[in-house]
Order: structure tokens, then C-alpha cells, then sequence
């Protein structure tokens, strides 16, 4: 009598072929520039600011986000200066992947004049048009998006792209109302 199926062996052997496979396909993968990890950690910014507007409104405190090169950190008003926020455990400073990018462009026309002109009242400008990171040191001391109190906040999109092909990103709409929404750009 012939047995119909396979052995162990060749079972094994077809897994040992799928492993080694697998191993040589991963490292090619780029994981921290997946297109889903640009959607995830958009909705999760825009979550936390949604959460940081709510906060602000019931504990009457004033927040902002301070953009840095690989990520942002939650800052609050506190003692007359903007200081990292450290009470939270949610709006902690998160770091993004090296395969990602984030920019911050201020929304309505009011705001970028209004950034601009306290660019030209500080002879030690925080801002060039090339960027917001020139002077390091003085751009830690304050937010570029300002959740106030009241409930308006800074209008304001931020993108999450990624850093090898711009075309494919995911922006956070923020509205002076609070009102945020994650939208995905149409090329990527």
C-alpha cells in the first residue's frame, strides 16, 4: 500500500525554505516608512491633540506642541514660561521613526503673518524660511501650536510623510475651533 501525503521531513524542509525566505525579504522592507505606520502615527497625534484641547478646556490650563527634528513634545504654560509637560502620562514627547518626516505649517494667512512678525521683532529668530530648527536652543522654550484655555488653537497642518519619498503623507487639519481630522494626500 502507497501512503498519500508528506513526511515530516519534507515538511520541515519546506518550513526551513520559507524561514530562510522570509529572512532575506525583511531587511529589505523599510518598516518605519510603511504607509500604514504614516496613517497610525497621524491618527495618534491627532488623537492626542484632541486630548490636550480637552484638557486644556476643563483644567483652564494653556498647552502647545513644540515640533523638533524626529518628533514633538506636549508643552503648558506654568510659573510665566512654556515648559515640558511632564504631569501627563499621554502627552508625553514621542519620537518618530528616522524613515519618517514631519512638518508643521501654520494654517490661516493671520497666523503665518503673526509668525512672521515676531520673526522680525527677534533679532535671534527661531524661524528662516528654510525651517524652525536654527537656533536649537531659544526654539525649546516655545510651541508652535498653541492650544489655549479658551478653547481656540492654533489653525495649523501637519504632515507625517515619509523621508524617502515626500509624495506619500498623511495631514493632520487642526481648525482654530479644535476641530481635527486625519486626510491622506491623493499622489501617494
Amino acid at each position: 500500500m502507497k501512503n498519500a501525503g508528506f513526511t515530516l521531513l519534507e515538511i520541515m524542509l519546506v518550513l526551513v525554505l520559507l524561514g530562510i525566505a522570509t529572512a532575506m525579504v525583511l531587511p529589505t522592507l523599510e518598516p518605519g516608512d510603511s504607509s500604514a505606520r504614516l496613517k497610525t502615527d497621524a491618527e495618534r497625534f491627532a488623537a492626542l491633540v484632541k486630548t490636550g484641547h480637552e484638557e486644556s478646556l476643563v483644567k483652564g490650563k494653556d498647552l502647545g506642541v513644540k515640533f523638533t527634528r524626529n518628533g514633538y513634545q506636549f508643552m503648558e504654560w506654568h510659573e510665566g514660561k512654556w515648559q515640558p509637560l511632564q504631569s501627563d502620562r499621554l502627552l508625553t514627547e514621542k519620537e518618530l521613526p528616522e524613515a519618517m518626516s514631519l512638518d508643521f505649517m501654520p494654517g490661516e494667512l493671520v497666523w503665518q503673518e503673526a509668525l512672521d512678525a515676531e520673526q522680525q521683532e527677534d533679532s535671534s529668530s527661531l524661524f528662516t524660511r528654510s525651517g524652525l530648527f536654527d537656533n536649537e536652543e531659544e526654539s525649546k522654550k516655545t510651541p508652535d501650536l498653541y492650544i489655549w484655555s479658551s478653547g481656540e488653537v492654533t489653525p495649523a497642518e501637519v504632515r507625517f510623510q515619509s523621508a524617502s519619498d515626500g509624495r506619500r503623507f498623511y495631514s493632520v487639519m487642526i481648525r482654530e475651533t479644535g476641530e481635527v481630522k486625519v486626510v491622506q494626500n491623493k499622489d501617494g
